[in-house]
């Protein structure tokens, strides 16, 4: 019960000290606080650019390899006289 009331005092304290402070630091405390939501946005979003960047190259990369084992396969029947099937 008494942290409660704490809190809410605290809450209520904090609200005055606000209320208190020349406006122009109230002004600058409301674009801090508008800059780290803006900060915290970029940061998700380049997060999320960088793990599709690495989705993409981790496709290409898979692709490419299964590329280069076909064309070894086919290079080693086309050295064992085996026919190389022509791909349409």
């Amino acid at each position: 019960m008494f942290e409660i009331w704490r809190t809410e005092t605290h809450d209520l304290q904090r609200a005055r000290e606000a209320a208190a402070l020349p406006t122009d630091v109230v002004e600058l405390q409301r674009r801090v606080e508008i800059a780290e939501a803006a900060a915290a946005e970029n940061l998700k979003r380049a997060e999320l650019a960088e793990y599709r960047e690495q989705a993409h190259q981790d496709h290409w990369a898979i692709e490419l390899d299964r590329l280069r084992q076909e064309n070894e396969t086919l290079r080693a029947q086309a050295g064992q006289g085996m026919s190389i099937p022509f791909r349409v």
